[in-house]
């Protein structure tokens, strides 16, 4: 499961996500965008998952408190681009 993970500080490094996360679980995967105060994480137990969103939702990491989501997968065509019309016949 995808976690979104938004208002982190500057300062914030993949390793301190993924040692905050490896608490609820395996992680597979790690990113973090410091300059934008965001990051994902990947895990590959849906329950650890949605236990580590309840459990670090809200929960401060280098003073700045978290706000820690699940990724909602998008429905339809990707942003920008408009759906195909058929063509009638």
């Amino acid at each position: 499961m995808k976690i979104s993970v938004n208002n982190l500080s500057a300062d914030a490094t993949e390793d301190d996500l993924r040692t905050l996360f490896e608490l609820f679980g395996k992680v597979n995967f790690v990113e973090v965008q410091a300059s934008r105060g965001r990051g994902m994480v990947d895990m590959s137990s849906n329950s650890a998952a949605r236990e580590a969103i309840s459990g670090l939702n809200g929960e401060t990491l280098l003073g700045f408190e978290l706000d820690v989501t699940e990724v909602q997968e998008r429905r339809g065509p990707p942003r920008g681009r408009k759906p195909r019309r058929r063509k009638r016949r």
